[in-house]
Formats: C-alpha cells, structure tokens, sequence
C-alpha cells in the first residue's frame, strides 16, 4: 500500500469516528430532552401549607392550558393605582419571595406573585410552551381586575425571560426586566442548537429574549450588571427610543435585586401615577 493509500485510509477512518462520535453526542443529548426540565423545578409545599405575611394579601390558584394549577399571592393596598406582576426567579418558591411585595406596596401598587409549575402549590409538567402560556394566563386574570394601562409587568432572572415574553404581546403599562437570565444560563442551548441544526433541537429551553424585547409595543426598562456578556447587558443593544437601560457598577446576579439603584429605579417607575 503507497502512503497516498495509507493517509487516505487514515483520513476516512477519522471521518468515520468523527462521523459516529457526533451522531453519538446528539442522540444522547435528545435522548435526555425531556430530562432539561428538572433545572425548572424547586421545593413543594403541601396543599394545606399556610402563608404568613405582615401586609394584606389573597392566596390564588389560577387553573391553565396544559393541565397547569399556578398557585400565587395577591398582595393588596387601598385604592390601589394598578397592580405589579411579579414573575421570580427559579428556585425557592412563593412563601419566601412573597417578601419582595414590599418593595411595590409603598407606591400605590397591589402585588401578584406566582409560582411556576411543580414550585410550591403549583401543579403541572414543565416546557417552554407552559412557562409562556401560563404567563399570559394569569396576565389576562389580571386584566379581568385591573386597566392594562395599569399593570406593570417585572421579573428577575428566569422571571425576567418570562416577563420579556408578555411584553412582546401585550401592552402593559411598562415592563421592568431584572438581569434576565434561564436557570444556568443558555448559551450552551444555543451553540449545540447551532451545532446540530437542522436537526431537531436538543433543547427545549432556548429562551429568544431578545427577540421578545424587540417586539414588545411599550416600554421596556432593563437592569443589568455591568457585566458586557451577560443576556441583560446584551439586550441593550435592541432596545428602542422608548426603552431604557441602567447598568448597575458592582452589582452581581445575586444583589441586583435589592440594589439601591435598582429600587431608585423601581421608585421612578411606581411613583408617578
């Protein structure tokens, strides 16, 4: 055998392994598809589990497509001037971020915070699909109680994902998006989407933020660290005229939240009508 013969031997041979180790990866990876929606779940609580605030608020279950039961509450003041939908993060559930109610109540603002499916209360399997349907199943409760002019919509982190897609097809009173970010983040959805298209997605979980943001028709205010790769600071690149976008120096993912400069801006939003 000449050693044209031998090194194109060897090349096939690598094509072959190559070939057969990429088929490999994808089966495995959408094999285990459904798995991705163990990131999405947090702690139970029983039915009967009894919540305590200091303010006023109603416990609610709204019942959704897709055999979904979204347990949240309802945090109320007198005459309130709208109301603040507040979509949270992924872990913890209800009973300890109900305690971000009292950063909206001082403003005249009643407060709904959800838990997502298998958080809480809350019932049903988890897919993309149902984050976004559930979203706007409890935004249209919403607009049953209050002027759609009146409800401002607000998330944090995962929450934000979801926020962002109400704002792109519907017209609150504004949207206030907290350094959005997916459970662990999606860039590695993204690349292997990208590695393997056009074959099916081995993700279900590839949020098109970005995308959500650009249609939104109000306004969007985004908060980000002043990190240069994180998903919020990039979103700053699609905003438009009626949108605006603070980085906060030195805040993490983790105090963006509770920030000083975050509630300023919180307090501009809240306290002018």
């Amino acid at each position: 055998m000449s050693a044209k013969q031998r090194w194109s031997k060897r090349f096939w041979v690598g094509v072959s392994v190559g070939v057969l180790c990429y088929a490999g990866v994808y089966l495995f990876l959408y094999a285990g598809k459904d798995q991705q929606a163990n990131r999405y779940r947090s702690t139970p609580l029983p039915d009967d589990y009894a919540f305590t605030f200091p303010q006023a608020f109603d416990e609610v279950n709204i019942s959704t497509p897709q055999a979904g039961l979204l347990n949240g509450l309802l945090f109320r003041v007198p005459k309130s001037k709208g109301v603040v939908c507040f979509w949270k993060g992924n872990g913890g559930t209800v009973a300890n971020w109900g305690a971000i109610a009292p950063t909206f109540l001082p403003f005249g603002y009643d407060v709904l915070v959800m838990d997502y499916r298998q958080h809480g209360k809350s019932k049903g399997p988890i897919s993309l699909a149902t984050f976004y349907s559930d979203a706007q199943t409890v935004y249209d409760s919403l607009k049953h109680r209050y002027q759609e002019s009146r409800i401002v919509v607000c998330g944090y982190s995962l929450g934000g994902r979801i926020a962002a897609h109400l704002a792109s097809t519907n017209q609150p009173k504004c949207t206030l998006l907290i350094d959005p970010a997916s459970a662990g983040g999606d860039f590695s959805d993204r690349f292997t989407d990208k590695l393997y298209f056009p074959l099916p997605s081995v993700t279900g979980f590839v949020f098109p933020t970005q995308e959500d943001v650009e249609k939104a028709p109000a306004s969007v205010v985004v908060i980000s660290t002043d990190n240069p790769n994180s998903t919020a600071y990039q979103l700053k690149q699609v905003l438009s005229q009626k949108d605006r976008f603070v980085a906060v120096p030195g805040a993490t993912h983790e105090t963006i939240l509770t920030h000083p400069q975050t509630l300023q801006v919180i307090r501009q939003l809240l306290s002018g009508s």
